[in-house]
């Protein structure tokens, strides 16, 4: 930093980057003789925002910058280094109260709101009139509400922009002709704190988690693209759009960016050579901010400019009376005419403001009243404005330093209840949070001993100790609710009295609280959280022994029942062969009697013909005999491969009960697990609880493969569906990424859907083992297959189960499922090529018989949408219907039909969503209701190509439950799919052919009745 310029050296190619602006600032070291204070940095930028402020023009300030660079220390400072916002406050109030006389009144209006997720939270609740004394406590009242947003696991401060604003008027009073008038110049001021602007690389982000960045980030990409275009616009001097309503942070900041404003930017940078790629990113957007010109004018009322209009005209007249004595009475009488009207004008304009003001009095005094409303709530939320120092409290710890302590709860005399924050509920302290119960916990104040007592099934903590009976609190004690969030015990009374020593502050430095908390939590916990790691590598091993000893037994039937049709093939060639053989004798006794020649050669020619014939049967009994030895020597090495996995998972189990027995006798005490443990017991606890709250019969558990228990093993999530019963398993980053989708859709303000989160089609599911019975007799032979390919059976047996026990039997084989390779039958095709060809050519005949149809009548958008939808769910049913009927004899054949279905249905989908794309280009997220109507159409195709997803799973592997699903659910979409489509066919005019929906009480129900019916609204609301 060198004076205003700044300059970079890229710590691996070493190129210089130079960039130069109004000032450029060093915060890193404070003994260099550059280094700028907070002082510093709101001398030279905000002060003069002040200044312009108090002239009436419009002021801006925000913060730009990679999370961590300092964007809120500089705005919002922490301790004594206070930053920009309040240090602007305390100067405003202290000018204000320099100025303020009778003829100058000084009106302050205060905002403090934060833009996360494309939501508006507002942080103060109600707009009130702060003065100098309040308005420490209005910041600290915005921070409380931001604390109550942020439990110790789920802190959402550094994805969210904070915008303070503040509204000054002041007005004067003037005296024209002995008549008393008021006029008033107004500023608007904004104070932005924005969210961190990382690259997606540097924060190893991808998949559900990029995606989740993109939606959290969109106000600030949108800003980006406001910035580029206001830049455009001011260097080439030429209109260009600016989308401002992309996004509402820019909506709100629209004239601040490049209208009626004095605007600064302030853009903080990282030090560090790790982020220098961030750093020049920041560095290259705030030079291009720099070129915006924003044309800023002074904000008065009409009373003042009209005031000016009138003074002027008064001195223009008494010039003119002054230099010509001898004017015309006409005249004179018109300028009269003219002073008169103006001064009406003035009249009702001070009507106006007469009337202003009895309405902002009566506004005012209903704020109040709301004030006292919303005072109470917020107590219950632990926002205090008054603080009883007699009365013993919870103040809340959190692991940003900036929200720990910002939330107090008073705990009054008698019974204080605590629960969960919802709408109707009486409890006098409210939480947030799926782990937080209706009615947690009771806090009981009996004549100064303060005592906890938790509900049943709710998880208190009190010094890290998990409480199931009344509990005495003492001064500095840690109490834990539900597991995340965190508070710390005040008790004035014992430490005035001194009748214990807080064993809070013998803990050490006071800026490790929640640290203190947390890893006590862990240590005493630490027994639980061993248990649950072992039980999960145990039923890991269990759920391997089963699914082996299933496998076993499947092998087992499969060898009986193949070894049994065989020896049935087998006697049937013998009987068919000792009747030809007593055919043949009978036949040589009758052809002795033939004494001609020619019969003997006769003879002789048809018992060559008949040996032949016979060796070609022994022929083809020698080659059924040795494919069933040969059967029977892979069934032998696949029970052998089963056996062996199974003794030696047998003796693992066993040394992991010997190791765990061992650890828990010698195992000291003082070992403290790992945190991501605790939380994941907790967050998986919680994704339970919201499950069975939105009944979605799904259970989530920990699961560790076995493979490599000594390093750990692969840790993830198991989610089972207990309704279909069966079973896949999530990686912890998706786990992650889920659970915020979870809990929107607990709290009721998500946008997706929750068939996007609990039945992912990109997921693998499987045939639930642990919902299976030991026995295989209650097993189909569907369903022992798909144990079989079960993905808990070990690696070891990999090489048996690429040659599945059916492949021997190539003829008749069923080893690859309804959606296996296949061949044509011989009824529509005596050739041995691929059916693929078949099928391409069919669907090439049918898009030709399309688009010749099509020069007769013409097709709209809607009805190749419709006719789509239909072609995919005829697919649907037609290959469940197969997978529903296919027998040990028709799989070769059957197996034909559902891959001409198969690709059929997967270029039905691509065409709707080409046509569904085409369509909803041409509808703007302005349309209102028609946009929203749009907005459902494409859910519906979209989940509908999900289901199918699911059906080729479930024939894939097998599972009934999942194809039965995948239909049903297929077919709700198909209708709602249809009705929304009818629904934007209706509003928008399109032509739309007779679709036949379902049927009901009163009959058929199609698409053109749906269009009538929304005739009468499309008249009412005009075109959309």
């Amino acid at each position: 930093m060198n004076g205003q310029e700044t300059v970079v050296q890229h710590p691996e190619t070493k190129q210089t980057y130079s960039f130069n602006y109004d000032f450029s600032f060093c915060s890193v070291h404070e003994n260099d003789s550059t280094f700028a204070s907070q002082q510093t940095v709101y001398e030279k930028l905000a002060k003069p925002l002040l200044l312009r402020a108090f002239e009436g023009f419009n002021t801006c300030l925000f913060a730009y910058g990679q999370t961590g660079s300092g964007k809120s220390y500089t705005m919002m400072g922490f301790g004594e280094e206070a930053g920009v916002i309040p240090r602007f406050c305390r100067e405003l109030f202290s000018r204000l109260a320099s100025i303020e006389c009778e003829e100058v009144k000084c009106h302050v209006e205060m905002s403090y709101f934060e833009v996360y997720n494309e939501k508006i939270h507002d942080l103060l609740v109600t707009r009130d009139e702060p003065n100098q004394r309040k308005m420490p406590g209005w910041l600290e009242l915005g921070n409380k509400q931001r604390a109550t947003a942020a439990t110790g696991m789920n802190d959402k401060s550094s994805r969210s922009h904070s915008v303070f604003t503040l509204v000054m008027t002041q007005t004067k009073t003037e005296f024209v002709e002995g008549e008393e008038h008021d006029h008033s110049i107004t500023s608007r001021i904004n104070l932005v704190d924005l969210a961190g602007s990382e690259r997606c690389n540097s924060a190893q982000t991808s998949g559900d988690r990029l995606r989740e960045g993109a939606s959290i980030n969109k106000s600030l990409l949108t800003l980006g693209k406001v910035i580029s275009a206001l830049s455009e616009q001011a260097l080439s001097r030429k209109k260009v759009f600016i989308p401002y309503r992309e996004s509402v942070l820019t909506w709100l900041l629209k004239e601040s960016l490049g209208g009626n404003s004095k605007t600064a930017m302030i853009a903080t940078l990282s030090p560090a050579g790790s982020n220098v790629e961030e750093s020049l990113s920041t560095l290259r957007y705030a030079q291009q901010a720099r070129t915006i010109i924003n044309v800023a004018k002074v904000n008065e009322d009409t009373s003042a400019k009209l005031i000016r209009e009138l003074k002027a005209e008064v001195e223009k007249l008494r010039a003119a009376q002054m230099s010509s004595q001898g004017i015309e009475p006409e005249r004179v009488r018109l300028f009269q005419q003219e002073i008169v009207g103006l001064k009406n004008k003035l009249c009702q304009q001070e009507k106006e403001m007469v009337e202003a003001n009895r309405a902002w009095r009566e506004k005012l005094e209903q704020a109040e009243i709301r004030k006292r409303e919303e005072t109470k709530e917020l107590q219950k939320v632990g926002v205090t404005f008054k603080v009883d120092n007699r009365l013993p409290n919870l103040v809340n710890l959190n692991e940003d330093p900036q929200l720990s302590e910002m939330l107090l709860y008073m705990i009054k005399e008698g019974q204080t209840t605590v629960g969960k924050l919802k709408s109707g509920s009486t409890h006098d302290i409210q939480l947030t949070g799926a782990l937080i119960a209706d009615q947690h916990c009771v806090i009981s104040n009996i004549h100064g001993t303060v005592s906890i007592t938790p509900k049943e099934n709710a998880k208190t903590f009190v010094n890290g100790t998990l409480i199931s009976e009344p509990t005495v609190l003492h001064h500095g004690d840690r109490v834990i609710l539900g597991g995340d969030h965190y508070f710390r015990f005040n008790h004035p009374a014992e430490v005035q009295s001194g009748k214990r020593v807080s064993s809070w502050t013998c803990a050490g430095d006071g800026h490790k609280d929640f640290e203190f908390a947390k890893n006590e939590l862990l240590a005493a916990q630490r027994a639980q959280l061993e248990a649950e790691i072992e039980e999960a590598h145990l039923k890991a091993k269990e759920e391997m022994m089963q699914g082996i000893q299933m496998a076993k037994e499947v092998a087992q039937k499969e060898l009986s029942d193949q070894k049994a049709l065989y020896e049935d093939k087998i006697r049937a060639l013998e009987k068919e062969l000792n009747e030809e053989s007593k055919r043949k004798r009978q036949q040589e006794l009758d052809q002795q009697r033939v004494a001609s020649q020619m019969e003997e050669l006769k003879i002789a020619k048809l018992e060559l013909e008949q040996e032949v014939d016979t060796h070609k049967k022994r022929l083809r009994l020698h080659m059924e005999a040795q494919a069933m030895e040969e059967h029977h020597v892979c069934q032998a090495r696949i029970v052998d491969a089963l056996e062996a996995e199974k003794r030696k998972i047998s003796r693992e189990l066993e040394e992991m009960q010997k190791k765990r027995a061992l650890r828990e006798n010698h195992t000291p005490r003082n070992v403290t697990p790992q945190w991501d443990a605790m939380k994941l017991s907790l967050m998986i606890e919680e994704a339970n609880k919201i499950s069975a709250k939105l009944k979605k019969n799904t259970v989530f558990s920990r699961h560790e493969s076995s493979d490599d228990h000594e390093q750990g093993g692969l840790l993830q999530v198991r989610v089972q569906n207990t309704k279909l019963g069966i079973s896949t398993f999530w990686s912890l980053d998706k786990f992650q990424n889920n659970m915020a989708a979870m809990r929107e859709l607990e709290q009721g303000d998500s946008t997706c859907k929750d068939d996007e989160v609990f039945y992912d089609p990109d997921d693998e599911w499987e045939q639930d083992i642990s919902t299976s019975s030991a026995s295989t007799s209650s097993f189909s032979r569907r369903r022992s297959r798909s144990l079989l390919k079960s993905r808990r059976i070990s690696g070891r047996l990999y090489e048996i189960r690429v040659h599945p026990i059916q492949s021997l039997n190539t003829g008749s084989s069923k080893s690859a499922g309804l959606m296996g390779a296949a061949k044509p039958p011989s009824t529509h095709s005596s050739s041995t090529v691929s059916a693929m060809p078949g099928i391409c050519k069919e669907l090439i005949g049918l898009s030709v018989a399309r688009l010749r149809a099509c020069s007769g009548t013409e097709e709209s958008i809607a009805d190749r949408l419709a006719s789509d939808l239909n072609l995919v769910y005829a697919a649907v049913q037609t290959i469940s219907e197969l997978y529903d009927n296919i027998t040990f004899e028709n799989t070769s054949r059957w197996a034909f039909f559902a891959q001409n279905q198969l690709v059929k249905a997967t270029t039905s989908i691509e065409s709707a969503v080409f046509v569904t794309m085409q369509w909803l280009a041409s509808i703007k997220p302005s349309s209102g209701l028609l946009y929203a109507i749009a907005d459902e159409l494409k859910t519906q195709v979209k989940k509908m190509g999900g289901f199918f997803q699911l059906l080729i799973q479930g024939c894939e592997s097998e599972i009934t439950s999942m194809v039965t699903e995948a239909r049903r659910k297929s077919s709700q979409c198909l209708d709602a799919a249809l009705l929304a489509l009818g629904h934007l066919a209706a509003v928008t005019g399109m032509q739309l052919n007779a679709i036949e929906l379902g049927v009901q009480a009163g009959g058929k129900v199609t698409l053109p009745l749906i269009q009538q019916q929304l005739l009468p609204l499309v008249r009412l609301w005009g075109p959309l």
